[in-house]
């Protein structure tokens, strides 16, 4: 019996082309920003797979994005769903077509030496052009140096790997190690996991006494699952396999499993400020936590409270449903941090700074257990590099506002191929 096999390969070919970062627009939706640059919505909602319609309910107000024009029209933009996948909406053959993409980044390792001549910031800015490298080594120290008082003389030293788009850099740095000289004493800090291992010049187990700035007025806050019981189904990802679809999406949540009708928690205290209909995620309820956290919980059954109402830790304000496009009966649970998308087991069962209050100086008596003197052999190898690392030319990143070249994958169907066997198929 002679079978015959069509192929259709997919070959993906690189555009490129211009763009400016730009913030979206306070209260604009999708369809909105659509109509503002005449394009047809209908035409691009048609075009949206179901599963992938939830997505235009994360872009935030304030959130960035890039727009590249010709003559005053739209040519194509790129609304990053996170730091690894993007909206694409683009113009081809005349019409406006939808997508959803990888981000196309490459990232820049570089080492970083300089001496304080003003302050921290304005110098690793004025050395860098990255702003976001001084605010990153002050929350990695906060326990050990003030940087408001390092003086003239100091040194700060940083090994970094950070995203690039044609030279802006894209999402958070990451610092593999960093020191810093400050009243003849050294700090060190390096990555090992995902925390941060300090050591000091002083001798093991001295006790030393330090002033440092704390709030006197710092509002905690305790954040739990919303469920009582815990199953998850989907995790947190940037770029997550989609197993029907066989292309890469975000999935900015995380999905637990539970019978229909189960009641749904508040993570914690705070203010509804959206219960209501969301396309692609059905039932949706929003919290606000303070502090800049939001959290979202969708495919709702039943909605138990309204717009406005306080609620508290641990209180039922829905119940498990499908509602949306759901497979079957789950929770969504997104959190957001001033509009971005963060994973939940960040917050999640544990206790959270949401506000900190006025500052006051206090002495504080610390017992330093970590010594530079017993660094182990790697570590030693990075203090030594940085300790002794000489001021040089650094990566110098490109203003925010430079229009940048980005290059854009396509996907083209090539012809298809025909098999035959006479012998059949296995």
């Amino acid at each position: 019996m002679k079978i015959l096999i069509i192929l259709t390969f997919l070959i993906a070919s690189l555009l490129s082309g211009e763009f400016k970062l730009k913030k979206w627009k306070s209260g604009e939706t999708f369809s909105g920003y659509l109509t503002r640059h005449h394009i047809d919505s209908t035409k691009i909602y048609n075009q949206i797979e179901p599963d992938d319609i939830k997505f235009l309910s994360e872009i935030e107000s304030g959130a960035p994005f890039f727009e590249s024009e010709k003559n005053a029209t739209l040519k194509q933009t790129l609304i990053p769903l996170g730091e690894e996948m993007q909206i694409s909406v683009f113009k081809k053959d005349g019409e406006y077509k939808f997508d959803i993409i990888p981000i196309k980044y490459k990232t820049i390792k570089d080492k970083v030496s300089i001496k304080i001549e003003n302050s921290c910031f304005l110098d690793i800015k004025k050395a860098t052009n990255n702003p976001n490298l001084a605010t990153y080594l002050k929350k990695i120290f906060k326990d050990y140096v003030d940087f408001t008082k390092l003086k003239k003389g100091d040194i700060v030293s940083v090994d970094y790997m950070q995203k690039s788009i044609d030279g802006i850099p894209w999402g958070e740095p990451k610092i593999i190690a960093a020191y810093v000289k400050h009243n003849s004493q050294d700090y060190f800090a390096v990555l090992k996991g995902e925390d941060y291992h300090l050591y000091t010049s002083t001798e093991k187990s001295k006790k030393v006494t330090v002033i440092k700035k704390v709030a006197s007025s710092s509002v905690y806050k305790a954040f739990s699952y919303p469920l009582d019981k815990i199953r998850i189904t989907s995790p947190f990802s940037y770029k997550r396999w989609h197993p029907i679809l066989h292309r890469y999406r975000p999935h900015l949540g995380i999905d637990f499993g539970a019978k229909w009708g189960t009641p749904i928690h508040a993570i914690a205290s705070g203010k509804v400020i959206y219960a209501g209909w969301m396309r692609g995620y059905g039932r949706v309820t929003k919290i606000a936590h303070g502090g800049g956290l939001v959290s979202l919980y969708a495919h709702q059954s039943k909605q138990l409270v309204h717009v406005g109402q306080m609620v508290k830790a641990r209180q039922v304000i829905g119940r498990i449903g499908s509602t949306g496009r759901s497979t079957g009966p789950h929770l969504h649970l997104g959190v957001y941090k001033y509009g971005k998308p963060i994973n939940p087991k960040l917050i999640i069962h544990k206790i959270v700074k949401i506000k900190s209050g006025s500052n006051h100086n206090v002495k504080i008596v610390k017992n330093i257990k970590s010594s530079i003197k017993n660094l182990p052999y790697k570590e030693k190898k990075l203090y030594n590099t940085l300790s002794k690392l000489e001021e040089k030319t650094p990566y110098i990143w490109k203003d925010l506002n430079s229009t940048i070249n980005i290059k854009v994958k396509e996907k083209k169907d090539a012809s298809r191929i025909k098999l035959s066997s006479s012998k059949g198929a296995t």
